[in-house]
């Protein structure tokens, strides 16, 4: 790693002291806010100098910056650095300011849910000049007054910038809603459905205050309806969903990270693809694997349909090595021979299906499976892609810990549900079974593949 600053230290004091300030060793608990200072400029030092060795561009504002690579080695420092940054931000402003920030942020939340409502994403063109506030209005169909509160707070979060009065463009982070169909649904849907949903948590969880699933969800509060339930009887919004969710991937659910994760050459025969929706992710991995088969498993009929469109349109090769089957996960799987057309079964993968229920009903999904694996080969893997979430003392960055805590949330918001612990993960599967076992936990956190096995 290169290492323009080192230590927590400027080049040329290595004494200990910076114009005769003594710096304390760079650590993510320091409260001195020379040591975060220094931190941040230390690696902000170290990936300029990254990216400098790769010949890569420095990010900035403009609309054409793009993200800093997904590198391992970026990846830690551009943690470390925004790890720091937090800190430093909320000891320079103390707690009053940083919560009065924090609790007034459905303000702009509500900027954001405007802008995706009326699309300013796709009206502002991608031009330098920009658009004419009047034209923005004109083109949203609301007034000109809502529509500059709207653009000039969210000019605040450099999403939009006002070039000249009254007259906007685009910045690096409204382009990538501009110019990304699924990234902006993402946003519309959290704006939407989601946003709404939160607003009624805490009117749920005082109606129902020792209860938590999809009947007693913030979603179906406010939204009168289950979110299943609700994606049935509103197919625009259904399909949004399922952009949105093809948006999120794209940015911290890779099916290359997930590829990556677990060791897939060792296993030999059909990979059963448990609640695999369309099939995306087991095509995805069938193109990185060539060795082995996939069956896909839903139990809604239009998720296996759009997955016989996309099949079509695959290479043969691919194609050739999946099959589509319904299936309610609730269910005991098919008779082994049916699971093993193909070959033998060499795992069931299930991926973020847990987080979407409750205890209780992961504790079913769980035991239906464990006819198939008493059938299966000894060792056969349940392969589950989940968070785990962190406990106390494991030393994850807050705002990495922040970013699964929001996810955590987010299940409990729209379907009772919610992320684990490892803990938490054990005491599920041995709840549905005791023989299940987590045999080993591949990655860690935000990304991680839980190894389960039933010991016979």
């Amino acid at each position: 790693m290169p290492a323009t600053l080192t230590n927590g230290h400027t080049n040329g004091h290595t004494n200990g002291h910076t114009n005769g300030y003594k710096v304390e060793k760079s650590s993510s608990s320091s409260t001195d806010l020379l040591t975060l200072a220094l931190d941040v400029v230390n690696n902000a030092a170290n990936i300029k100098s990254l990216l400098a060795a790769q010949n890569l561009p420095a990010p900035d504002f403009s609309p054409d910056s793009v993200d800093l690579p997904d590198t391992p080695e970026l990846a830690k420092l551009r943690n470390q650095l925004v790890a720091s940054l937090d800190d430093l931000r909320q000891l320079a402003l103390g707690p009053r300011r940083t919560l009065r920030s924090l609790i007034c942020f459905s303000n702009d939340l509500a900027a954001f849910q405007v802008a995706f409502e009326f699309g300013f994403f796709t009206i502002v063109p991608e031009s330098e000049d920009g658009i004419a506030l009047a034209d923005v209005a004109k083109q949203a169909g609301i007034d000109i007054g809502r529509t500059r509160q709207v653009l000039r707070l969210l000019c605040t979060h450099r999403v939009f910038r006002e070039v000249s009065e009254e007259r906007f463009a685009h910045t690096a982070a409204s382009a990538a809603f501009a110019r990304d169909d699924n990234f902006r649904a993402a946003g519309g849907y959290g704006m939407d459905e989601m946003f709404k949903a939160a607003s009624s948590t805490s009117d749920t969880v005082r109606a129902s205050p020792m209860k938590s699933d999809l009947e007693h969800s913030p979603f179906r509060t406010r939204l009168g309806a289950s979110m299943f339930e609700y994606y049935e009887q509103h197919p625009k919004q259904a399909n949004r969903f399922a952009k949105a969710m093809a948006g999120v991937a794209s940015v911290d659910r890779k099916p290359s990270t997930l590829g990556d994760m677990f060791p897939w050459d060792t296993l030999k025969g059909t990979v059963v693809d448990v609640g695999g929706g369309s099939g995306h992710i087991a095509m995805a991995l069938a193109h990185r694997f060539p060795h082995l088969n996939f069956l896909v498993q839903d139990g809604v009929q239009d998720m296996l349909t759009q997955g016989e469109r996309l099949l079509e349109k695959e290479d043969p090769s691919v194609a050739s090595r999946i099959d589509l089957l319904l299936q309610d996960f609730f269910e005991p799987q098919p008779p082994m021979e049916r699971l093993a057309a193909r070959g033998p079964v060499a795992g069931f993968f299930l991926r973020h299906v847990f987080h979407n229920w409750n205890d209780n009903d992961s504790i079913n999904i769980a035991r239906a499976l464990v006819p198939a694996l008493e059938a299966a080969d000894p060792e056969t893997p349940l392969i589950i892609s989940e968070r785990v979430l962190p406990r106390l003392g494991e030393g994850v960055l807050l705002h990495e810990e922040r970013s699964m805590r929001q996810m955590d949330m987010m299940m409990m918001v729209g379907l009772g549900a919610k992320e684990r612990t490892l803990a938490e993960w054990q005491a599920l599967f041995s709840a549905a079974d005791e023989r299940l076992v987590v045999k080993k936990v591949h990655g860690e956190a935000a990304s991680a593949v839980l190894e389960v096995v039933l010991r016979k």
